[in-house]
């Protein structure tokens, strides 16, 4: 009941902004009812704490010979952080948007607050089935958005194409389902044939873009910082918590091994460009790949909480820098607090991201390492950029509200580091947080003397329609694409042509052939 409450909430005040839109334009408390809506679902999801674990169950679909499982939704140690998190990036959302040049904007309030009961609701999802409908809605959500926000041709092509890429994410999990069904077993979260943990895998990883690794859209600036970024964190999230929900069990592929040595080398690679990147919105994907890279190598290592550790530091740790705009002194210095989250240091939120349960070649550390180093002195770089916009709050009310959303962020993010989920108030390696802690100090240090380590501007985060640099494999899927389209265009001129008529006898001829011998 506690979880349909808190749905409830975000739903109606997402709806009431929209009535009141169309009903009545010139309502003025808006951003008041938003932010009180926001507010009460983020203080609910406390009292979930209560009675936990949660439940919530919905009715059985039919057939029941082809839907097994009903939508089934679970708030535990390992779901109850990213629901927090989603519901604090979306107060932290509605507080930081009255510093925005577009104040007010109900109807991204009311995309923020749909977007936070969806997400939500997918990170609660206990069963395949049930994640695959909230993917759906979301992947719906991020496609109409993209679409609207370019014109250009060649950028609506990619939008598809990172479209049908999450599809297909979505179609591996569902694939799965169907390979736990050939083995007599219904696919669930507890236990999942070995067969299937490699598809649930790739499944989340092709959606994150991790596996392989891929941006098939990079052009992200021209959104909003509010809704954007809560767009690009919940799907980040609905993905991330397939990687705490795989079983180990399902994960004896003898290409695991492999498969953690390509998501390794794809989380080195994007915490450097994330390192050596100059605008922060542009880089945002690749914060989104090298930290969703370290949770799924804690998958990987059978270290659930790890995992959630991982992505709980990219949704929040993401959602402060990302809507942080205004300029202020004190305000980037707070930001720090951030990094001792990462850390991994003691009773911190990440201490049990190097945990693991099984053993694996200690030569991996040597990419470990540099990659929590880059994330790290990275996010420092961004915490001091300068490009951040000039507007400047003209009243009280807008200059103490504004640091309120920045603040509650990194509360929650230090909160979790000892209070309310399986891994808080971890020692961890300590070791390995101190050594990650120094040489990103060092490396902090460094940056500005090395002037390889402080470039202009990195060429590779340029908008642009065509793909370059290392990613390979994105042009080979993007040849293969027009490929196909050309082939399509092919057929269907000759079909259209004067001689489509001939086409369309010659197949009705052959299908009338194959009809009769099967009826003899």
């Amino acid at each position: 009941m506690l979880i349909l409450i808190t749905i409830i909430i975000l739903f109606l005040s997402a709806l009431a902004l929209l009535l009141l839109r169309l009903l009545n334009p010139d309502f003025r408390f808006s951003w008041l009812l938003a932010t009180a809506g926001a507010f009460m679902a983020w203080l609910s999801i406390f009292f979930w704490h209560l009675d936990m674990p949660l439940v919530l169950t919905l009715p059985s679909w039919q057939p029941t010979t082809l839907f097994t499982n009903s939508p089934v939704f679970l708030a535990d140690q390992l779901s109850w952080p990213y629901a927090f998190s989603l519901a604090t990036l979306a107060l932290g959302t509605m507080f930081t948007a009255v510093a925005r040049e577009n104040f007010p904007s109900p109807p991204a309030w009311a995309g923020v607050l749909t977007l936070s009961g969806v997400g939500i609701l997918a990170v609660l999802a206990d069963n395949p089935l049930t994640l695959v409908l909230t993917w759906t809605a979301i992947d719906l959500a991020e496609f109409i958005t993209f679409l609207g926000s370019v014109r250009k041709k060649e950028l609506r092509e990619r939008i598809v194409i990172s479209f049908t890429t999450r599809v297909l994410g979505s179609a591996f999990l569902l694939w799965a389902g169907l390979v736990s069904a050939a083995e007599g077993t219904s696919l669930n979260f507890v236990a999942a044939p070995k067969e299937a943990g490699v598809y649930m895998l790739i499944a989340a990883g092709l959606r994150l873009g991790i596996l392989p690794m891929h941006l098939p859209f990079r052009t992200e600036s021209a959104l909003r910082r509010g809704y954007g970024t809560m767009l690009r964190l919940t799907s980040a999230a609905t993905s991330l918590i397939l990687f705490a929900r795989i079983p180990f069990s399902s994960l004896q592929s003898p290409l695991i091994p492999y498969i953690f040595g390509l998501v390794a080398l794809a989380a080195l690679y994007s915490s450097w460009i994330w390192f050596r990147a100059t605008k922060t919105l542009d880089a945002r994907p690749y914060w989104v790949l090298g930290m969703g890279a370290l949770s799924l190598i804690a998958t990987l290592r059978a270290n659930p909480a790890g995992s959630v550790a991982w992505g709980i530091a990219l949704i929040l740790g993401g959602g402060v820098l990302f809507l942080s705009s205004v300029q202020s002194k004190w305000l980037s210095r707070l930001l720090w607090l951030s990094l001792i989250a990462m850390s991994t240091l003691p009773m911190t939120l990440t201490a049990t991201g190097w945990g693991s349960k099984v053993a694996s070649w200690w030569g991996f550390w040597f990419i470990l390492l540099p990659t929590q180093i880059f994330l790290l002195a990275g996010y420092f770089r961004h915490a001091n950029r300068q490009e951040k916009a000039t507007y400047k709050p003209q009243n009280f009310f807008t200059r103490l509200i504004y640091p309120l959303g920045i603040i509650i962020m990194l509360l929650s993010l230090l909160l979790l580091g000892f209070w309310g989920w399986q891994g808080a108030a971890s020692i961890g390696i300590w070791q390995l947080g101190l050594v990650a802690s120094t040489l990103t100090i060092l490396l902090i240090w460094l940056r500005p003397r090395i002037r390889f380590l402080n470039p202009r501007e990195a060429h590779w985060l340029k908008p642009s329609t065509t793909a370059g640099g290392m990613n390979y494999i994105n042009n080979a899927f993007w040849s293969f694409y027009y490929f196909l389209r050309n082939l399509a265009r092919q057929i269907s001129n000759i079909l259209e042509s004067d001689g489509g008529l001939l086409w369309a006898l010659l197949f009705i001829i052959l299908f009338a052939s194959l009809l009769s011998g099967g009826i003899r």
